[in-house]
């Protein structure tokens, strides 16, 4: 396939909230490298937060894509053109301090590694380190939309594992987006005691219970620390997973914790942004504060599986779709945050 010379559509950011479909180069794969057709991409959270994005405009914005491969380097053997496939835009080195410590985020050559151009393009470069490090064959029968969901429900399992969360836990979920949905779910999978989750849009409330909650908590009406102590016998949650970034939501769970517990900041707030905490009751209640960012290739293989057995599925989680054109619609939707979960671009 001779593509040196052709020209694709790509969703390009220029700022927040100006998002263009404009025409670029297709990128030409060296000897490692594979190109892929991109069939769906879904939108994140991160795409349509301003500060983040504008940091990197203008980009080609989407990194949770799917689809097949069309060419590959003479130096690649382990995928073939036709494969279907889900490709990380980061890989680590596997080799380095962090990487031993399984902390793949942390790697140099994970942060400095990158899809080209976008994941929200007609057709994406794979380089070799992305092609061998996380790039996984999707399973026959699996929709491009379940391919989409790899990414963030990897960045899910890892923040579980980080937090350690596991069967007989009593667990607060802050912010019941597509994220909160899947950790609800997830959750409910690893045999929780108590899920408890809380948001303000009835919507994805709503949702939530559907998800698995065992309760659903308006903010608008009715303390969720408050709410999380009555359904604990006064202890509080073991394991508190904060969506929302601001020092508010994280002070708020605190407030849901209990002794010995773990609370888990999800979402990256604005650098700068301070945090104040009662440190006579971090130390004596032993509250471990953590953060997860991001995701490795043990946890992009497990998200797999849990897709592939039915666990977490776009049909539990994918409530829009739109053409490629109306990316701008799309994400515009997604910042909303009211009455949609994962938004999912197919191209």
């Amino acid at each position: 396939m001779s593509v040196a010379t052709r020209t694709m559509k790509a969703a390009v950011a220029h700022d927040f909230g100006d998002v263009r479909v404009e025409e670029v180069e297709i990128p030409t794969p060296g000897p490692g490298d594979a190109l892929v057709r991109v069939r769906a991409c879904g939108i994140c959270s991160g795409d349509v937060t301003p500060w983040y994005i504008r940091k990197k405009c203008p980009i080609v914005m989407g990194h949770e894509p799917a689809g097949e491969i069309v060419e590959v380097g003479a130096q690649v053997n382990r995928f073939s053109v036709g494969d279907r496939v889900f490709f990380h835009h980061h890989a680590p080195c596997g080799t380095c301090h962090h990487c031993r410590r399984g902390n793949h985020s942390m790697c140099r050559t994970w942060r400095e590694s990158k899809i080209h151009p976008g994941g929200a393009a007609q057709y994406v470069l794979v380089p070799r380190t992305n092609l061998e490090g996380d790039t996984l064959r999707l399973p026959d029968g699996m929709s491009w939309s379940d391919g989409t969901l790899v990414e963030p429900l990897a960045c899910v399992v890892r923040a579980f594992h980080r937090a350690g969360l596991g069967a007989g836990d009593r667990v607060a979920v802050m912010g019941l987006g597509v994220m909160g949905q899947m950790m609800v779910r997830l959750a409910r999978h690893l045999g929780a005691e108590t899920i408890l989750g809380s948001d303000l849009v009835p919507y994805r409330l709503a949702q939530g219970l559907e998800s698995g909650l065992d309760r659903a908590i308006d903010v608008t009406r009715e303390s969720f620390p408050e709410a999380v102590r009555e359904a604990t016998g006064g202890e509080g949650a073991d394991v508190v997973l904060v969506c929302p970034t601001s020092p508010k939501a994280v002070l708020e769970g605190v407030e849901c914790a209990g002794r010995g517990s773990k609370v888990l900041m999800f979402m990256g707030p604005e650098p700068g942004t301070p945090l104040t905490l009662d440190m006579n009751r971090i130390y004596f209640d032993e509250i471990d504060l953590v953060s997860s960012y991001s995701c490795g290739p043990e946890d992009t293989r497990e998200a797999l599986r849990l897709i592939a057995q039915g666990v977490i599925t776009s049909q539990h989680v994918v409530t829009h779709r739109f053409p490629l054109e109306r990316v701008q619609e799309a994400c515009d939707l997604t910042a909303q945050a009211r009455e949609s979960l994962k938004v999912v671009l197919d191209l």
